[in-house]
């Protein structure tokens, strides 16, 4: 008995002292971080975590949140959106050409099999899937596969295995999450009702139900974080960060700014001094500061959207893309056009100046698909409120018209610039904008970058 309490109280001196250990260990972390460094870390791990947060923001919104007008009704259900409109604020910068569909597939269990039928060959339609880091890692559809139709596999980080039989490739990220906005061309108004037949063909399955198999075990049950508006811009960012990284499997690639990270606490448990807490709320200003001023000086925003291995390491441009525009797509698929300024070179405001830009006849946009030009407000980067219900205009808008020797004047603007040019009106707000030209199946000379957009003049 009494060498049972000298071992009892052995095993008590141990796990105190190893206690102790560990506070003092987390305690000379903190110490030996100055808060300059501090702020410098967070700047750098908010840009890298910034994809990560609104992702999931996204992710909550339409595949968690029973209660989102969103909510699609789970991972592996779809959501199908008609043409987009400004009550659509799910996402910044949606366009008005391509009825979305959206999904979510949670593959920690198992992969999941997306299949997308045959359609006729005059229409554009992918199938695009965004890991959690914002990377595009796959388009099934019109530029990768045609239009013949297709069934590719959606697995996790740590999935290995052959493919099955029917099945021609894999789409595999960082994430146990996939998330897809899948995008099927509107050809006229009219044409709705076949774009939603269409959309309804589009097939999700778990990989056992696909081979008619007996399902896998469950995952574990995840206790959600629910989504708080706005929280990308407080101090809980950190929060959602250490959240969310439980689901991502690290990247060798990443490993110096994961460390980094680590030294604030993100990835782990350490506590954290109020002094350290101060410095990395001032790093999280530094970097909005930064986004926001980048934002308004926007050129190339084929700089955005990428595989990771085009974006090797250019964590700050995949951040400000995914703040402009989340779920953008990769060049070959489509490449956007951005101005930020007029030909004075001030910022774009329909409160104050009426503005039109000139195709020449000879320099249409030289898209294989089609090309257009989409209205957003400022700063929230969602479609503007219009009297003639007119959100982008392009090639395959009805009636646009043309001058005698094939150039196209569009006018954008927030007052009609009278009838007869109604039809190449772009209605703008009354207030900042920000205009995006979208080009499908870009041409040779888009993708070498030796076609140029016009310039947007102010007229008065």
């Amino acid at each position: 008995m009494t060498l049972f309490r000298r071992s009892k109280n052995k095993l008590l001196l141990i796990v105190l002292f190893m206690v102790q250990v560990g506070f003092a260990q987390n305690t000379f972390a903190n110490k030996a971080l100055t808060p300059d460094e501090a702020r410098a870390i967070a700047q750098e791990a908010y840009i890298f975590n910034y994809p990560l947060v609104m992702y999931y923001r996204t992710m909550y919104l339409q595949a968690i949140d029973p209660t989102s007008k969103s909510y699609s009704g789970g991972f592996g259900k779809w959501l199908h959106l008609g043409t987009s409109t400004p009550k659509d604020t799910d996402i910044v910068t949606p366009n008005n050409d391509t009825p979305y569909s959206y999904a979510w597939v949670d593959m920690r269990a198992e992969p999941w099999v997306l299949t997308i039928p045959k359609i006729e060959k005059n229409r554009f339609y992918t199938s695009q899937w965004d890991d959690m880091w914002g990377f595009v890692i796959g388009n099934a559809g019109s530029v990768e596969e045609g239009n013949n139709g297709v069934s590719v596999l959606l697995a996790s980080p740590v999935w290995k295995g052959d493919l099955p039989r029917g099945i021609t490739k894999v789409i595999q990220g960082d994430s146990s999450f996939l998330g897809s906005l899948t995008r099927t061309q509107l050809i006229e108004p009219k044409d709705l009702p076949n774009v939603v037949k269409i959309q309804h063909e589009y097939k999700l399955q778990p990989l056992s139900a696909f081979l008619g198999q007996p399902a896998p075990a469950s995952a574990a049950k995840i206790d959600w974080k629910p989504w708080k508006e706005g929280s990308q811009n407080t101090p809980e960012f950190w929060d959602y960060t250490n959240f969310l990284l439980q689901f991502t499997t690290p990247n060798p690639q990443d490993k110096p700014v994961l460390d980094r990270m680590a030294k604030i606490g993100l990835g782990t448990d350490a506590k954290l001094s109020d002094e350290i807490k101060a410095a990395m709320a001032l790093g999280m200003s530094d970097a909005q500061a930064e986004l926001k001023k980048a934002s308004q000086h926007i050129t190339d925003p084929s700089l955005f959207f990428r595989s990771r291995k085009d974006t090797n390491k250019d964590y700050f441009n995949r951040a400000l893309g995914i703040m402009v525009g989340i779920f953008g797509n990769v060049e070959k698929v489509s490449v956007y056009f951005a101005t930020a300024k007029d030909d004075k070179g001030e910022l774009f405001d329909g409160s104050k100046h009426n503005y039109v830009m000139t195709f020449a006849g000879d320099k249409l946009p030289p898209a294989k698909n089609f090309w257009s030009m989409t209205m957003y407000k400022l700063p929230q980067r969602w479609l503007v409120d219009n009297p003639i219900d007119r959100y982008s205009i392009g090639s395959a808008t009805p009636g646009l018209k043309s001058a005698p020797d094939g150039s196209i004047t569009l006018y954008l603007q927030a007052k009609s610039p009278g009838k007869d040019k109604e039809s190449n009106w772009l209605p703008a707000p009354e207030g900042p904008f920000w205009p995006i030209m979208r080009t499908y199946g870009p041409g040779k000379s888009i993708l070498d970058k030796t076609w140029k957009l016009p310039v947007i003049k102010r007229v008065d």
